[in-house]
């Protein structure tokens, strides 16, 4: 049931890539935010048992976290088919730099970026294994940067290039911070680095001893 919530939007995302037509591609974003949102608010009735060894599972600060995500996403996905539709291929006039001109990324690419980005956003809410949670927050800056570059002039670019430097930076530290964390688990048995089994010998990954 975890799994769920990251397979569907990553499928749609994949379907998304593929389907030609405009109004289809519309509906699939407008469909899977809606089943997203129904699924995360099951969780509040039943809440779904952790999975592979405890290395997704929910707990009640990942499930708010999800839920704020998943009803952000169903209200942007409502936004962004009217934007999709005002948005019209071709050639574009920039209303900043006289005499230039853009063009749009193809809708396909925008809406799939956009559901594989609710895809690594779930991943993160869930993921309790610190290596995973990393790559999930990796995958939400990757997924999120053609978004950015949607329409395809120079101040977009160079907008993408900067979230991608400073998201990388942080996200390096972050890294670093995971490889401390799991030189730590060293002295945690019998356990990878899982939030719970970390929390539960925190007196174990003491530090220094005199």
């Amino acid at each position: 049931m975890l799994l769920v919530a990251v397979l569907l939007p990553a499928a749609a995302g994949v379907v998304a890539l593929l389907v030609r037509g405009d109004a289809a591609r519309r509906a699939l974003l407008l469909l899977a935010a809606a089943a997203h949102a129904a699924l995360v608010g099951s969780w509040w009735i039943s809440r779904p048992a952790p999975a592979f060894d405890g290395w997704i599972a929910v707990d009640a600060l990942g499930l708010l976290v999800i839920t704020i995500a998943s009803a952000l996403f169903l209200v942007a996905s409502v936004y962004g088919i009217g934007y999709l539709a005002r948005e019209s291929p071709g050639l574009h006039r920039d209303l900043f730099q006289r005499g230039r001109v853009f063009t749009n990324e193809p809708e396909a690419v925008f809406v799939g970026a956009l559901l594989f980005f609710l895809a690594a956003m779930s991943l993160a809410a869930v993921s309790h294994h610190f290596g995973l949670l990393w790559v999930a927050i990796e995958a939400t800056t990757l997924t999120s940067a053609p978004l950015i570059y949607f329409h395809r002039h120079q101040r977009s670019l160079e907008a993408t290039w900067k979230y991608l430097v400073i998201g990388s930076v942080g996200i390096a530290v972050a890294l670093l911070g995971t490889f401390f964390l799991a030189a730590s688990a060293s002295a945690v048995p019998d356990g990878p680095v899982v939030v719970e089994r970390m929390a539960s010998h925190a007196a174990t990954r003491s530090t220094r001893r005199g």
